[in-house]
């Protein structure tokens, strides 16, 4: 048994590669442009707790948990699709808190975002 291969069998090919090569790069890559808004937690009716990603990179976190507390900084996309985090302030009328190192989130396939154990639903 003999293949034949033709020119346009083997565009046809590449196409398809070049194509799924595509998509398999793009899914699951988040921008910029698509983690910014408010995300909340349990949900957005009722917050405890909610994370806001600004287009100009800056965050700003306030939850009703631990007295109240509120932080800001500023926030990055990682080469492994999570959000890096950097704080620059804190504020809290009840407790002292030390401004952390950089923290993690991690983007969930769903647009939703986990902190820590804590899930974050997009507004």
């Amino acid at each position: 048994m003999t293949f034949k291969i033709s020119i346009v069998n083997i565009k046809r090919i590449s196409n398809y590669l070049i194509y799924f090569g595509l998509m398999s790069a793009l899914v699951g890559n988040s921008t910029s442009e698509d983690l910014n808004g408010k995300y909340c937690n349990p949900d957005c009716s009722d917050p405890i707790s909610h994370l806001t990603l600004n287009s100009n990179m800056t965050f700003s976190f306030s939850t009703m948990l631990f007295g109240g507390m509120s932080r800001s900084g500023n926030w990055s996309l990682t080469k492994e699709n999570n959000i890096k985090i950097n704080t620059l302030e804190i504020f809290s009328p009840k407790k002292a808190y030390q401004i952390p190192p950089p923290q993690i989130i991690s983007i969930l396939s769903n647009g939703n975002l986990k902190f820590g154990n804590t899930l974050y639903t997009k507004e």
